[in-house]
């Protein structure tokens, strides 16, 4: 049995439908994929704020919500993030963050295979299925990971976290209101939606079209909205 979930955690990057296929039928195959984000993720991410100038951590909070604030309030604000609250906060978004996603991911297609009648309508298969589709997101933390190794302690997040289409393209500044949707998408979040789309059109063997519009329809909508109220 490992030596198939250990094949299947390979394929998902250079043989993905063949992947898709193999772990469709075994649901205790998750824990593999999901433990392995949750790890990666938290261990960048502790490592990180446990190491990283407390000032500079501090630096990147103001800079993101210096125009929402007057400068007594900010400065209040500073005081309350201290080292533990950072690791805190990064212990929760390496593991409840990444488990919560994948929860909403998975009820979104199990209420979309229940109205229109799929084949595969158990939530659980589709937990599974929204586990290993989220998996090649590994690859941003550890990239984020080998970019702090390569860095000073006095660099702050968004310059290590290189695949964040911001740093990469957008250069949006911290205090921008666009910088929080522009951070928002990596390039393994393309990776992950076209995993999806290949996987749900799998499943359901609807059309890559068809299957593309149901994927993407929620994500589409929530940007939409996102910068909308930013517009107002």
């Amino acid at each position: 049995m490992e030596s198939s979930v250990f094949a299947c955690l390979g394929n998902i990057f250079v043989e993905p439908k063949k992947a898709l296929g193999d772990f469709r039928e075994h649901n205790h195959w998750l824990w593999y994929p999901l433990l392995i984000t949750m790890a990666v993720a938290t261990a960048v991410l502790l490592w990180y704020y446990a190491t990283a100038d407390l000032g500079v951590l501090q630096q990147q909070v103001m800079e993101v919500i210096s125009s929402r604030y007057s400068a007594g309030d900010l400065e209040t604000i500073r005081a309350t993030l201290t080292r533990g609250r950072f690791l805190f906060q990064a212990a929760m978004g390496g593991t409840l963050g990444v488990v919560l996603v994948c929860l909403i991911q998975a009820l979104y297609f199990f209420l979309v295979s229940k109205l229109a009648g799929y084949e595969v309508q158990d939530y659980g298969r589709w937990f599974s299925f929204s586990v290993w589709t989220y998996f090649p997101n590994v690859l941003a933390y550890l990239t984020a990971g080998v970019a702090y190794l390569l860095s000073s302690r006095q660099t702050d997040f968004f310059a290590i976290d290189v695949t964040n289409l911001n740093t990469l393209l957008f250069r949006v500044s911290p205090d921008s209101r666009w910088f929080s949707l522009a951070a928002s998408i990596h390039l393994t979040t393309f990776w992950w939606l076209a995993l999806m789309i290949m996987g749900f059109s799998l499943w359901t063997k609807k059309s890559p079209g068809k299957s593309a519009f149901i994927v993407l329809a929620p994500w589409l909508t929530i940007y939409a909205v996102f910068a909308l109220v930013k517009l107002i």
